[in-house]
C-alpha cells in the first residue's frame, strides 16, 4: 500500500493557479461560470507575470499571464496545460519546503517576495507525479 500522508497541520488551501495567454479572455469565460474578480489586477516583475484572483462557486482561481518578454508560463501554455498548481498558505515556508523535499519534491522556484500577497514569500515545488504546489508564507500576513 502506498503511504499517502496528508498535508501537515495548518496548511490552508488558497487557490488553483491557471496559466493563460489572455487574462481578459479567460476572465470572461469564468464569468459565465459565476466567478467574479477579487481585488485588483497585479503585476509581479520578479516572477514575470501579471494576474488576478477570481472567486465564485468553486475554488478561488488565480489567472496568470506572462508579462511582455517573459516566458515564465510559456511551458504550461505551450503544453496546453491551464490549471497547473495548487497553492497553500503556510506559517513557515522553510518547513513546508522541507516537508515537500521529504516527499521527493523538487524546488522549482526558491522563496521570493510576491506582489500578489503583500510581498509575503512564495515558493513552488514539483512532486514526482508532476503535481506542483505553491507555498505562501503568512508569517507577516496583512491581507491575503
Amino acid at each position: 500500500m502506498v503511504d499517502l500522508q496528508k498535508l501537515p497541520e495548518g496548511y490552508e488551501f488558497h487557490h488553483v493557479g491557471y496559466a493563460t495567454g489572455s487574462i481578459e479572455r479567460e476572465r470572461q469565460f469564468f464569468e459565465y461560470m459565476g466567478y467574479h474578480q477579487e481585488g485588483e489586477l497585479f503585476v509581479d516583475p520578479v516572477q514575470g507575470i501579471s494576474g488576478c484572483f477570481l472567486v465564485g462557486p468553486g475554488p478561488r482561481v488565480e489567472l496568470l499571464e506572462n508579462l511582455p518578454g517573459s516566458v515564465t508560463l510559456t511551458p504550461w501554455i505551450d503544453a496546453g496545460i491551464k490549471m497547473y498548481h495548487f497553492a497553500y498558505l503556510v506559517e513557515d515556508i522553510d518547513s513546508a519546503i522541507n516537508w515537500a523535499r521529504a516527499k521527493r519534491a523538487k524546488m522549482i522556484v526558491e522563496p521570493v517576495p510576491a506582489v500578489a500577497f503583500g510581498l509575503c514569500r512564495i515558493s513552488f515545488v514539483m512532486f514526482p507525479n508532476r503535481m506542483m504546489l505553491e507555498f505562501i508564507e503568512i508569517r507577516n500576513k496583512v491581507n491575503i
